[in-house]
């Protein structure tokens, strides 16, 4: 099952990378064109994914939360508006490197971690490690989906990113 944990985690690095690479070709105005849709920006949208994956890795390594009080979610809060000013204003190549840094730390944490299918509790509720990690696959999925979207909203193509795909890049 560790196997499987680190092939979805690794497709979500690939395609966050395939998006940032796919970004780095448009102009800066592009990248930060302010839109109605799912997020103000495309650039909120990739900044959006990165603070995401940071709490979830922050999450993971913490082995859960058993204590989902006021207090918890306060420094959920805290932590999650100092993520987001650490990345503003930064080009998507600076984006790009911090989410590869980020994902270096997360990976080997999956890689070494000793049981993926245990509980990590978050509350009353529990789920697996496993469970956790595909959430932020899936999160990942759903937002370049929105990026891709954002992209063909004001003329410009998006980039390939599904996990087909991906299986099929990584098998040639």
């Amino acid at each position: 099952m560790k196997q499987y944990a680190l092939q979805q985690y690794d497709y979500h690095v690939w395609a966050n990378k395939k998006v940032c690479t796919h970004l780095q070709e448009v102009s800066e105005e592009v990248y930060r064109k302010e839109m109605i849709s799912a997020f103000p920006t495309i650039y909120d949208a990739m900044t959006h994914i990165y603070v995401i994956d940071c709490n979830w890795f922050t999450f993971l390594s913490r082995g859960g939360v058993t204590d989902m009080s006021s207090e918890y979610f306060q420094e959920l809060k805290e932590s999650t508006d100092r993520l987001v000013a650490k990345t503003e204003g930064k080009r998507i190549e600076e984006l790009d490197q911090m989410m590869i840094e980020l994902s270096d730390r997360f990976r080997e944490y999956i890689a070494k971690h000793e049981d993926i299918e245990a509980l990590c509790p978050s509350g009353e509720f529990k789920a697996r490690y496993i469970d956790f990690i595909q959430h932020l696959v899936n999160h990942g999925t759903y937002h370049r989906g929105n990026v891709t979207a954002m992209l063909r909203q004001i003329g410009h193509p998006g980039t390939p990113t599904d996990f087909g795909f991906y299986l099929y890049t990584i098998s040639q």
